[in-house]
């Protein structure tokens, strides 16, 4: 990449691990964001970044500054986000109750969701989905609710990536929908098909956040996306040609 934010010192982690989501808040300089343990897209603990906290910090940094991070559950980010002047969520996916609630600053990525089984090779289309017994999803997840509306019935929700990555193992379903970071890093021997579909993924503001001013973040992440960065950032995450 060939800008770097400084994951260190001017990077501070707050509050406890294993949680989830993420709000941002600024006060002189300091920009707080408060995430959650949704690896690899945010992660509380590890030897690398991950590449949501990545971007969020570079954007930031570009505008001058300070990140701070605190993990809290995503009910609470969330409200956090709603009640707190300069405060922003993310990585957050749009729907429409939500409309209204935020300011919705700009879709950091699309993120490609897609079949993946253990050995048998991954289905490439929904048709090809449709003939396997059962497919694991995460329970109220973007991807559960997708595949129900396309008419797909024999779903096995889990609480977590850990449980769908369990019903592949235990045999109890066929294949995993998800998005393509989650598959990749959930198991090791994993077969991913092409994406079905992508889910835009957003920063989304408070609506009462004046001191971020929206064209300068939005020309910040234009810079990023022009000299690469972005490209460089997110390839090994969303599988991108390179």
């Amino acid at each position: 990449m060939r800008r770097r934010a400084l994951i260190g010192s001017s990077i501070l982690g707050l509050g406890t691990p294993r949680l989830a989501s993420l709000a941002l808040a600024t006060t002189r300089g300091v920009t707080e964001i408060v995430t959650s343990d949704q690896c690899p897209y945010a992660m509380a603990q590890g030897p690398e970044p991950d590449f949501v906290l990545t971007l969020s910090a570079e954007l930031f940094l570009m505008l001058g500054l300070q990140v701070v991070y605190r993990f809290l559950p995503w009910p609470e980010a969330e409200a956090r986000g709603q009640s707190r002047t300069a405060v922003a969520v993310m990585p957050i996916r749009r729907t429409p109750p939500e409309d209204d609630l935020y300011i919705w600053a700009l879709t950091l990525f699309d993120d490609p969701s897609a079949f993946g089984t253990l050995g048998a090779p991954a289905p490439d289309t929904r048709d090809a989905a449709r003939r396997l017994p059962h497919i694991a999803v995460i329970a109220n997840s973007t991807h559960n609710g997708y595949l129900r509306e396309q008419g797909f019935s024999e779903l096995l929700p889990g609480g977590s990536p850990a449980e769908a990555a369990a019903a592949l193992h235990e045999g109890r379903a066929a294949a995993w929908f998800s998005g393509v970071p989650t598959l990749r890093t959930g198991l090791n021997v994993i077969r991913i098909g092409r994406p079905i579909f992508e889910n835009p993924v957003w920063l989304a503001l408070n609506r009462t956040t004046d001191d971020i001013m929206l064209p300068t973040l939005q020309d910040a992440y234009a810079a990023l996306e022009a000299d690469g960065s972005i490209d460089e950032m997110l390839r090994p995450f969303l599988g991108r040609p390179a």
